[in-house]
């Protein structure tokens, strides 16, 4: 798991509860690794920034949001008082990297967590697909 992926934009998917032509955070797994992305940004932009996560670091935040405890895990989700959403990594705040979703996209990316559609198995298949 040392050798970091190089993610396609047909590795990245958002939760079914994202409106089909809306923008909204979109996950990606390869290789025990996982990013996230915002698709407000055109891929491979200069700003289409990323968070990455080993797949491990990914999957206790999962756990987290389905028990409501986020403390501590690698993903911190901010609320502003706007009614944005910044998404930055605990797992490696060197990086720098802050992505801001609307609550309506948090609100999809958290049902999406709830159904699973970011699970390890789940995301596999779609990547064998």
């Amino acid at each position: 798991m040392t050798t970091l992926p190089t993610f396609a934009e047909n590795d990245f998917h958002k939760a079914s509860a994202s409106l089909p032509d809306r923008e909204c955070v979109c996950v990606a797994r390869r290789d025990g690794w996982v990013e996230l992305r915002d698709d407000k940004t055109t891929f491979g932009a200069p700003d289409d920034l990323r968070l990455r996560f080993t797949e491990d670091e990914f999957d206790a935040f999962l756990v987290g949001v389905r028990s409501g405890d986020t403390d501590g895990l690698c993903l911190a989700m901010t609320s502003r008082s706007d009614g944005t959403y910044t998404f930055r990594s605990n797992a490696s705040p060197s990086a720098g990297a802050e992505l801001e979703f609307t609550e309506a996209e948090v609100a999809a990316f958290l049902d999406g967590i709830t159904r699973g559609e970011f699970d390890r198995d789940v995301m596999s298949e779609l990547i064998s697909a």
